[in-house]
Parts: C-alpha cells; sequence; structure tokens
C-alpha cells in the first residue's frame, strides 16, 4: 500500500504521438501514482486498507503521522459494552467491562481460516509515577498533566499477554490484563490467566481491587481472526461520568474526561457518538466535548437501546434522524442489543425488531430502516475508515518518510563502538549475578533479615489471647502480655469492709455487686524452644528499629472472657453431659480464632522481606552495573530484576498462604510434650492471678497487694506468696470457673505450640524457597533467557550489543 508518490510531468506536445517506450513508461509510472484513476477504486479495497491502518496502529506511530481511526464514545451506561461486542462480533464482557479502567483497541480481521484467535497485548505509552504521598487530588488533572500520575513515553512499549482460541474465555483474559495494565510497575506476566503467581493465588475480584492505579491512559489491545469477521478496528473509550464511587477518586473523573478529549481532537478521527434512547441526549457529557473539539462533522451518532425508547419522546429522536437536533456530520444509527441476549440471538433479535415483527419500534422510523441495526452500522463504518485511510495515504507515507531520515541522521551521529564492548558487558553481568548469589548470605543481610524474623516472632506471641479473668459479681483481672513492666493492681473504689468481720465468717460472706474493674496482670516471660526466645519481645528496640508489626499486637487482647467461654460450652454441651465436661468443638473453635489473626502479620511479613530483598538486590545491580547506568543494559537488568523478584515473591507467597490455610483449617499437633508445658505454664498464670483476685474480693489479700512478675521477686516475696495462697484459698472453696479457667489455659497453650511451629515453617520456608532461587541458578537462567546473553558459545548477538552498550540514551522511535 506504501507506494512512493511521484508527480507526473505535464505533456505540452499534446499533438505529437508517444513512442511505444514511452507509453511504457507512462503505465509503469501509473501504477505507481495514487493520482492515477487505477487507483480511484482503493476505497473499495478495504480489506487492505483495513489490514494496513491496523497495523499501523498496533505499531504506535500517531507521534510521526496522524492515523485514520474509529473512536468509541459515550456517557456511563449508554449500552457501548453490547455496541462493540455486536461490532466485534464476540461475547465481550459487559456492565462492569473491561474498558471501564482504560481504553480498548479491537482489531477485527477476517480470515479464510477456520480457527477464531484473539491475541491480547498491552500497549504501554505512558510510564506510571504516583506522587511521594501516593494521593492525587482533582487540582493536580492539569492540561500540562492530564492523566496523572501517568507521564507520556518517548515511545510505545508493547508487552504480549495471552492468545486465546475460545472465544469463551475472552471476558476473563480481558479483565486479567486490565488488572495487568493497572499494575504498570509490576510483571504482566504474573496476571496471565493460568500462567502468572497472581492469578493463579488471587481471585480476580481480588487483584482488580488491589491495583496500584484506579486508571490508565495504556491500552489493552485485542486483534481478533476468524472466518467472517469483518476488517475493522476501533477504540472503545471508558464511559464518561460525573462524580466516582469514593470522594478520593475525583480526579479520575477529569482524568477520563481529558482521555475522551484526547482522542476526539485527532485530526483523523471518525467519533463513534453513542446515546441511549432511554435518556435526555441534551444531557450526553460527551455531546459537549465533542463540540468543545469542533468534530461533530467527524461524528457518528449511535443510538443504543432503542427498545427502550418511550412514545412520547418519539418526536425528538425522530428530529435527530432528520439533522433538525443535535445534528453531526455523518448522521444517526439506531441499534438495539438486548444485554442479557447471546451474541446470536441479539443479532436475530435486532433485525426482528427493527423490521416490527417484535418489540415496539415505531412505524414513523420505516424511512430510516437503511440505518437501523448494528450490522449495517458495521457495513457504513468500514468504508468510512477504509477510504479515509486511502486519502490520507500519501501523506502518511511522506511523515513517516521524514522521520526514517531524521532517525538514519541520528544514528550517524553516535560514536562508534569499542572493540572490547562484549567483554566490558559480560563482565558487568557476571559481577552481578555472581554478587546476587552472596546478598542473601552476607552479613548484613542476614542481620536484616534476621531483625525482621524476630519482629514478626514477636508479634505473634504479644498477640497471644488475653483473658478476662472476671467474676461476673466481682472485678476484673486482666491478664495482658502488652505490658513491659508488671502492673501494679488497681485499688477498688468502693467502700472496704472491714478485715476482721470477713475472716470471721467468710462462708456467710455473699459477694457484692459491683461494677467490673480490670486490672492488669504481666504474663511471666518463660523459656521457649525452638526459634522463642524471651528475648524476642524487645527485639526491635535493641536493634533500634520500629517494629512493622507494631499495629498487630493487641488483636489478641482480651479475646477470651471466662463468662463468654461459659456461654459457649452450655451452647454446644449435650443434655446430661456433666459440668466439667467441655465439648471438643468448643476447644476448637477457640483456638482457631486465635491462630486466624496471623492472616495481617503474615501479609506484613513477606511484604518486608520482599522490599528488603529489593533493596539489596538494587544495591547489588548499581554495584555491579553502575557505569553502565545511562545504557539500555541497566534498565533491562533492573526490570528483569525486578520481574524475576516479583514472580518469586508471589510464589513465596502462595507457599505462606497454604501454610496460614493449614495452621486454620483445625487443630493438630504432634508435638504433646511442648503443649503440656506450655498449657502448664499458662495454667499457673492464669490459676495465680485468679487465686488473688478471688482473695481479694473477699478481703482476704490487701487491695493495694502488687502483683509482680516471678523473675522479679524475692525469694521470700515468692515464699510469703505462696504461704498466702495456701492458706486462704481453702477458705472459699472451689473456683466456680475452674472449668473456664481450665479452657483459657488449655487455648493458651495450644496457641504457643502452634505459633513455634508456625513461626519455624514460615521463616525457615522463606529462607529454603525464596532465598534458595536467588542464590542458586535461577536467576541465572532468568536472565539469560530475557537477555540472550549467554547462548551460542556466549556470544552477544550485535543487537544486543549496540542496545545494550551505546543506544540507551537515544530515542529511536
Amino acid at each position: 500500500m506504501l507506494l512512493e508518490m511521484r508527480h507526473r510531468p505535464e505533456n505540452n506536445n499534446a499533438g505529437n504521438g508517444s513512442s511505444p517506450s514511452s507509453q511504457n513508461a507512462d503505465t509503469s509510472f501509473a501504477q505507481q501514482s495514487f493520482a492515477h484513476p487505477t487507483f480511484t477504486d482503493i476505497g473499495m479495497k478495504l480489506k487492505a486498507c483495513n489490514d494496513t491502518l491496523g497495523d499501523l496502529q498496533q505499531l504506535g506511530v500517531s507521534h510521526v503521522a496522524a492515523l485514520p481511526e474509529l473512536v468509541l464514545v459515550g456517557d456511563q451506561s449508554a449500552g457501548k459494552s453490547s455496541l462493540m461486542s455486536g461490532l466485534a462480533r464476540v461475547n465481550l464482557p459487559r456492565n462492569a467491562g473491561v474498558g471501564t479502567r482504560c481504553p480498548l483497541h479491537i482489531r477485527l480481521i477476517g480470515s479464510n481460516n477456520a480457527h477464531w484467535s484473539c491475541t491480547v497485548s498491552l500497549q504501554q505509552d505512558y510510564d506510571y509515577q504516583p506522587p511521594p504521598g501516593g494521593k492525587i487530588k482533582r487540582s493536580d488533572v492539569t492540561n500540562a498533566n492530564p492523566f496523572p500520575p501517568w507521564v507520556k513515553q518517548s515511545h510505545r512499549e508493547t508487552k504480549m499477554f495471552k492468545t486465546i482460541f475460545d472465544p469463551a474465555e475472552i471476558e476473563e483474559v480481558l479483565r486479567w490484563a486490565q488488572v495487568a495494565i493497572l499494575n504498570h510497575n509490576r510483571s504482566h506476566e504474573l496476571f496471565i490467566p493460568g500462567e502468572g503467581a497472581v492469578a493463579k493465588e488471587m481471585e480476580l475480584a481480588d487483584a482488580a481491587r488491589e491495583t496500584q492505579a484506579q486508571f490508565s491512559p495504556n491500552i489493552v489491545a485485542l486483534e481478533i481472526k476468524g472466518p467472517g469477521l469483518p476488517d475493522l478496528s476501533f477504540y472503545d473509550l471508558p464511559g464518561v461520568f460525573l462524580s466516582p464511587d469514593q470522594e478520593e477518586d475525583e480526579y479520575v473523573v477529569k482524568v477520563v474526561r481529558n482521555l475522551t478529549r484526547d482522542y476526539i481532537r485527532r485530526e483523523k478521527a471518525i467519533i463513534m457518538w453513542a446515546l441511549p434512547m432511554n435518556a435526555d441526549p441534551e444531557n450526553s457529557i460527551s455531546l459537549g466535548i465533542i463540540r468543545e473539539a469542533k468534530a461533530a462533522d467527524r461524528t457518528i451518532g449511535i443510538m443504543t437501546k432503542a427498545d427502550k425508547l418511550a412514545a412520547e419522546n418519539e418526536s425528538q429522536w425522530l428530529a435527530m434522524f432528520r439533522g433538525e437536533k443535535q445534528s453531526v456530520g455523518h448522521g444517526f444509527f439506531a441499534t438495539s442489543r438486548p444485554p442479557e441476549e447471546s451474541l446470536d440471538q441479539a443479532a436475530k433479535w435486532e433485525e426482528l425488531f427493527f423490521t416490527r415483527e417484535v418489540g415496539s419500534w415505531p412505524g414513523d422510523f420505516a424511512n430510516y430502516a437503511n440505518r437501523c441495526g448494528v450490522e449495517l452500522l458495521r457495513e457504513y463504518i468500514s468504508v468510512q475508515l477504509g477510504e479515509a485511510f486511502s486519502r490520507s495515504l500519501p501523506s502518511i507515507k511522506t511523515k513517516v518518510y521524514h522521520r526514517l531520515r531524521a532517525i538514519e541522521q541520528q544514528l550517524t551521529g553516535l560514536p562508534e563502538l569499542p572493540p572490547n564492548v562484549e567483554h566490558e558487558v559480560k563482565k558487568s553481568l557476571y559481577q552481578f549475578l555472581g554478587r546476587m548469589k552472596t546478598t542473601v548470605k552476607d552479613t548484613d543481610f542476614s542481620s536484616q533479615w534476621n531483625t525482621l524474623n524476630d519482629q514478626f516472632q514477636a508479634c505473634i506471641i504479644k498477640m497471644k489471647p488475653t483473658c478476662r479473668v472476671k467474676d461476673p459479681d466481682l472485678q476484673t483481672i486482666d491478664l495482658s502480655d502488652a505490658d513491659t513492666e508488671a502492673s501494679a493492681v488497681t485499688p477498688s473504689k468502693r467502700p472496704r469492709p472491714n478485715d476482721s468481720t470477713i475472716r470471721a465468717t467468710p462462708s456467710k460472706r455473699q459477694r457484692p455487686e459491683a461494677a467490673a474493674m480490670t486490672t492488669p496482670v504481666k504474663q511471666e516471660d518463660f523459656a521457649m524452644t525452638g526459634m522463642m526466645r524471651a528475648s524476642s519481645v524487645s527485639s526491635s528496640m535493641q536493634h533500634g528499629t520500629q517494629s512493622p508489626f507494631v499495629r498487630y499486637f493487641n488483636l489478641g487482647r482480651l479475646a477470651m472472657d471466662i463468662k463468654d467461654i461459659r456461654s459457649e460450652i452450655m451452647r454446644k454441651k449435650r443434655p446430661g453431659m456433666p459440668r466439667d465436661l467441655v465439648p471438643d468443638e468448643v476447644r476448637e473453635a477457640m483456638c482457631l480464632d486465635a491462630v486466624k489473626k496471623w492472616e495481617g502479620p503474615l501479609e506484613t511479613y513477606i511484604s518486608k522481606t520482599a522490599e528488603l530483598l529489593e533493596k539489596v538486590s538494587n544495591q547489588a545491580l548499581e554495584e555491579s552495573l553502575g557505569v553502565l547506568r545511562r545504557r539500555m543494559i541497566f534498565k533491562e537488568c533492573q526490570s528483569h530484576l525486578r520481574q524475576f523478584l516479583d514472580q518469586a515473591v508471589a510464589s513465596q507467597r502462595g507457599r505462606l498462604s497454604e501454610m496460614y490455610d493449614s495452621e486454620t483449617y483445625q487443630l493438630y499437633m504432634m508435638n504433646e510434650d511442648a503443649f503440656t508445658r506450655y498449657k502448664a505454664q499458662e495454667m499457673d498464670q492464669l490459676t495465680r492471678a485468679r487465686a488473688i483476685h478471688r482473695l481479694k474480693a473477699v478481703a482476704l489479700v490487701k487491695w493495694d497487694y502488687q502483683i509482680k512478675k516471678p523473675e522479679d521477686m524475692s525469694e521470700e516475696e515468692k515464699h510469703e506468696e505462696r504461704k498466702i495462697l495456701n492458706n486462704q484459698l481453702p477458705k472459699i472453696g472451689r473456683d466456680p470457673y475452674d472449668t473456664e479457667i481450665e479452657v483459657a489455659g488449655f487455648v493458651r497453650g495450644y496457641y504457643m505450640t502452634a505459633a513455634t511451629r508456625f513461626v519455624e515453617r514460615v521463616t525457615m520456608d522463606v529462607n529454603s524457597s525464596l532465598f534458595r532461587t536467588i542464590g542458586d541458578s535461577g536467576l541465572d537462567v532468568f536472565m539469560d533467557q530475557k537477555l540472550g546473553v549467554f547462548g551460542r558459545a556466549g556470544k552477544l548477538s550485535p543487537y544486543h550489543i549496540i542496545k545494550i552498550h551505546y543506544y540507551g540514551t537515544c530515542t529511536l522511535t
């Protein structure tokens, strides 16, 4: 199609005959000239024109030469999704469609091949650069910065996403492609359904909620090939709207309008303006943008949802068909595609609707039957696009030619490659890969990671469920691990009874009704097996760092209450069971509730580990390839390194998630010795606190008696406390809540057993899996696959030598 255009010399000697040779020359010239009548039917060769146009659009050369293009715009809920599915002859997502958060480019190619295929790719013209605080305000959207936090790149990057051969897969693939394009700074391969680590581990809905960006001007592109498809390409833009769901997304309103305005202003664009017939066209936001851009002459009006037309509004829409209202250059078409129908059924229904065999299409519109239906619209826009391209082809060729000459001049100005470029590049790469192998084993990294492990461990310990040992009629004692020092018992504010009276008649003393009163009692520190060490609780302070887990410390505070434990036992107990016999499901449910709180700390742990890895990896890259920082090799290595780490961390996150799921699935323990030891320690603390609480309630222990940690007590103080408890407890009889205390001790004992196991498993798996992947040859293989620098007898290709070493600072697009 890109034939060379030449000026045809005028023949002043019209009367002279032409020689055969000159006639042949004229014939040859005519075959190369767009002005010759031979080319007058070029607009009919729609397939060739539209195929070539589609190729140019995918190459992203619009910054060199303006290309004719079809752009579908409209307000939210204008029926664009159903219209787009009809034009593309494929069931695309509707309602919460893929086009809501980024533009979509659909290219249809008719093929003689019986097989249908769809290749999805990401066309990235913008780089994601969020502000330091991450928050974007409406005022940040300006003429100079129309799509914050997206910044225009010097050239387009096209990343292949996935090719599918079953139309039923298109919705899932498109939705994941949108998630990938909204996570610009992560590898798109993580989000490929059925292949990527994130797509395997996360639900699509969760991934869509957790994207880096809320909106992107970058494009998700579809190239659909199949028999019977029209040769057509068009853009579908997100619907413009007035207000977002969340106040913090107000800026998106302006960004979407700017995007629509940007496409409409393109001088070669043919605008397809969708407006529903169940709404007032005067209220169309898109129409205002079209008029502002003075693009009405280039606009095709498409009335959607014709089956929703109210009888009282018929005259208004007839006036638009006649060009009397909201006039546009290409006039109006009407369509009706019920979203609940399948593709084939919707097409049949639409045909019957406009022939008035079904539905209630008014007879007054019969004069416009040649403009009703998606099929007729598709034929019209295909012809319009082909003709526009044929008219633009000479100027496009001229602009591309001039751009090519400018690039060639840039290339001639580049310095010659030195003779040792291959050695220099490969030496730096080998140094980088070698440094990465030792990074996860060196002292500095190990120290930082050990600090993180200690902080994670300390967090899990601090989250142990505390118990409110509150006698319903008396005060409250709160067993809390959150304090760093033993807390004094808070004196009661009620009148203190006479000690002698109470000691004289303890059995007749009725426990007074009083408000609950919380008395913190510090849990004793005790020896821990495995990784559990008493020093871990304060490890973050020892290393002089603030623990990233602080917000989780109090998740276990007051998680149990002896009254609630009793209620749960009574609710689950079968008739006739003894009072002190506790159903197994009560213990299991309470134990699992305690460990389910680990999900947040676990996510923080793997995220902080990933940050640490990224930090030391970038440092290794800088130390090894810093001299090539301005070259393409540095940027490529940085990108591939981030992609490798993303994949490795995502895989590790999946493994840790499985560990968490196994801990929260059911109560399980094999190390009964450790459980027995932990439970005994917890029971000692609970029964001691409960005993002091009961004795204070009946004034057999002074109200100002301070409960200290055992390690803070002298032997004399311990002996005196044991003496008081041994002498006074028999006077008040059996604790009515001894069963509930035992259940609380069981839960806390199991928690410590499971916590020891969980922290050990998590940290060991990260070390033996994630770090091992980096320390072994995994990164070497990955880099070789991406860069191809160590294959074929260790030779770098000339392409990589040039691109890696010298073209890093030259824009060749």
